[in-house]
């Protein structure tokens, strides 16, 4: 089954992101084209509801065809990829005990343990031009930022960001390289991290621009250089400069997170599309309502479960390494429960991927509010929502579908804002409209809590938000299907079939909630 996964990203005050390394698909995907020689998906079909390759095997057939060669194929490269980062812990923690490796030496070690796990499982050629393409990335960032600090001195962070973001939409759009489609993940994390250390060192949070050393080390850092987590500079050497406490809890919780992670994998790979197939099938109304939502859900779940896959993985990888916050709390990633069930959308954007919400929520959300003007509030945090939005599309190249879903999950959760805002001031007695929750990096917002948890009203609203957001995310979802490559190589009809399909009916909801807003 030819899969191709690719990043959707959710951000802001009520949004966050995420990002995707494909090379985990593409290597498991290269041991099944035999397997898979005769399914061609089909992306002139209404909504891929057409029977998968999965669909007709057994449960026995599908545990030895697809589930034992994705834990194998897929263990055999989070296993190397672990191996590296416990080995560069190791060599920190001696090498902090004897105090004579330079330090530069560590930042080098650290940098080659990110990049050795493409060296070992490349099998496409051209080895040489593939790290070309991370390796000079850096420094081309480098030289940027300090061409920009030199030169520009006030707003050289937004101008060296403005350059980065039209840099990676200029790849995306105008390179048709098989090496850049393998590596934009990489250099979407280098670019961001690249960001955050200009406007750290605007906001005096960093003294001093990074050594090249320390620069290299910290944009292909161990561990995370393609699947994440994003970790601020403080955060990386943290892993040079303090001790990390093991115990048995912390060791299992780690195993815990790797079987998940596998787990997850395998449920994107094979398991979700195997169940629901099995009812599709039984089932011949296809064109019956239940039919439909299930299809768009399936599509929806395939990937939310591949973006719980990169998540898990990349927080063992980051928590192996040693980097942590400053408290020494470990980095979370994301929530599956919050995104399975999720009471509000903001919920959904914020714990999507927590790290990349910070991301986005501290360098470009708040950084667009201080040029607005003062008097006019709600139009300044319009704008810079709406810049936030801009900036992750333009993360992702501006890719078609991936800037449809921003686009409308933007509207959305600003409707829904707006809706249970009035809602909580319209019945204040029986609600607050959040409570503050502390969290790394940010504070989480619980929408309409009540000091009676008994009240009917309180959880037949929440319960009518959650059945409708499960509605939103599937349509939405339904669209970033892994069967269907780079919109830029498809119609417009064929990206959004899905949407079509069903006549835009969430869009649609999201606009009569929109008028209610109004009203109330």
């Amino acid at each position: 089954m030819d899969r191709q996964q690719f990043s959707v990203s959710y951000g802001g005050d009520n949004y966050a992101e995420d990002y995707y390394s494909e090379d985990y698909y593409e290597l498991y995907d290269d041991q099944l084209e035999d397997a898979n020689q005769y399914y061609e998906p089909n992306i002139n079909s209404e909504i891929h509801s057409e029977p998968s390759f999965w669909s007709n095997l057994t449960f026995r057939q599908l545990c030895t065809q697809c589930v034992v060669p994705a834990v194998w194929s897929t263990g055999n490269l989070l296993g190397t990829t672990l191996i590296l980062c416990i080995f560069f812990r190791l060599f920190i923690v001696i090498c902090n005990k004897i105090k004579v490796v330079p330090e530069a030496v560590l930042h080098t070690v650290c940098a080659i343990c990110g990049i050795l796990p493409l060296v070992l499982f490349h099998e496409d050629g051209d080895l040489y031009q593939l790290l070309l393409q991370i390796v000079l990335y850096p420094m081309f960032c480098y030289i940027v930022s300090i061409i920009c600090i030199l030169t520009l001195k006030r707003h050289s962070s937004i101008v060296f960001s403005i350059i980065i973001l039209f840099t990676l939409f200029y790849r995306e759009c105008f390179t048709n390289d098989s090496k850049w489609q393998k590596t934009k993940s990489a250099h979407m994390l280098m670019s961001m991290k690249a960001m955050a250390i200009l406007f750290d060192i605007q906001s005096n949070k960093l003294c001093t621009f990074p050594s090249v050393p320390q620069y290299t080390g910290y944009m292909m850092c161990a561990g995370t250089v393609y699947l994440g987590p994003f970790l601020t500079f403080q955060e990386y050497s943290n892993a040079f400069s303090s001790s990390v406490n093991w115990n048995k809890t912390k060791v299992c919780r780690l195993i815990w997170k790797v079987i998940i992670s596998l787990l997850c994998f395998v449920l994107s790979i094979c398991v979700v599309d195997w169940l629901f197939s099995q009812y599709l099938l039984t089932n011949n109304k296809s064109n019956s309502i239940i039919n439909i939502f299930l299809t768009m859900y399936k599509q929806a779940l395939e990937f939310r479960t591949g973006h719980y896959f990169v998540a898990y993985a990349s927080t063992v990888f980051a928590t192996v390494c040693g980097y942590h916050h400053k408290y020494n709390n470990e980095i979370l990633v994301t929530r599956p429960l919050i995104m399975e069930w999720p009471r509000s959308l903001l919920h959904v954007v914020v714990h999507w991927n927590a790290p990349m919400h910070y991301w986005l929520k501290k360098y470009v959300f708040e950084e667009i509010l201080k040029y607005g003007n003062k008097n006019k509030k709600h139009r300044n945090r319009i704008i810079a929502v709406g810049t936030t939005y801009l900036v992750s599309s333009l993360l992702h190249g501006l890719e078609r579908r991936l800037s449809a879903v921003l686009l409308s999950l933007a509207a959305y959760t600003y409707v829904e804002h707006q809706m249970r805002t009035k809602l909580a001031s319209r019945f204040p007695n029986k609600f607050s409209y959040y409570d503050k929750n502390i969290y790394p990096h940010h504070g989480s917002k619980t929408y309409l809590s009540s000091s009676n948890q008994k009240n009917w009203f309180f959880w037949s609203i929440n319960i009518m938000f959650t059945i409708l957001n499960i509605i939103h995310l599937a349509y939405l979802g339904s669209v970033v299907d892994m069967s269907v490559g780079n919109s830029y190589s498809t119609t417009y009809q064929e990206s959004f079939a899905p949407w079509s399909r069903v006549s835009y009916f969430s869009h649609f909801i999201m606009l009569f909630m929109f008028f209610i807003s109004i009203i109330l």
